[in-house]
């Protein structure tokens, strides 16, 4: 399975480990102004999880404009980690089961 994240500057990293994931995802922390606001996983399938400061994510396919988008606030950073490793892994399902809200 493939995969690749953007960081909050909109590089891509190819197939980052957990360590890395995490990185990304702390750099929102520092994110100072209004045009770098999310870090984001694509998986291989074409489905993305985009991540905010608030822990809000975004749930997405982008190719598939007939699945509307959704999102989540989740009560913390290993929740958002999580999350994000099972798109890594491809478990769609398991991201699916989340409480999403469209």
């Amino acid at each position: 399975m493939s995969y690749f994240m953007r960081d909050v500057m909109g590089s891509d990293i190819d197939d980052p480990n957990e360590e890395q994931i995490r990185e990304i995802v702390a750099s929102l922390e520092t994110a100072t102004d209004d045009e770098h606001t999310d870090v984001s996983l694509q998986h291989e399938s074409e489905w993305c999880l985009s991540v905010f400061a608030d822990r809000t994510l975004w749930w997405e396919n982008v190719e598939d404009s007939a699945v509307a988008p959704r999102r989540i606030t989740l009560e913390s950073w290993d929740k958002v980690i999580e999350t994000l490793l099972k798109l890594s892994r491809g478990d769609i399902e398991g991201v699916n089961q989340l409480d999403w809200q469209e």
